[in-house]
């Protein structure tokens, strides 16, 4: 199980990343003089998704770690 725990922090680690990076791309893509608005929105979309992603694995993995704690 604690490897599990293991395995699902680092992947809200990557996906922690990844919003970061999106966020980098669409302040950049904002900041050219015709910005694509097209663009910009598809990934604000993915920018919510990934963000409601992380939310409900802070949740599983904060779930996961109370039912390590009390088995151990």
């Amino acid at each position: 199980m604690r490897r599990l725990a293991e395995e699902s922090q680092e992947e809200i680690d990557r996906t922690d990343q990844r919003i970061r990076d999106l966020e980098a791309k669409i302040e950049s893509l904002q900041a050219q003089p015709d910005p694509p608005e097209n663009e910009i929105q598809a990934l604000k979309q993915t920018l919510d998704s990934l963000r409601t992603k992380l939310k409900d694995d802070r949740l599983a993995l904060s779930t996961l770690e109370d039912v390590i704690s009390e088995n151990c």
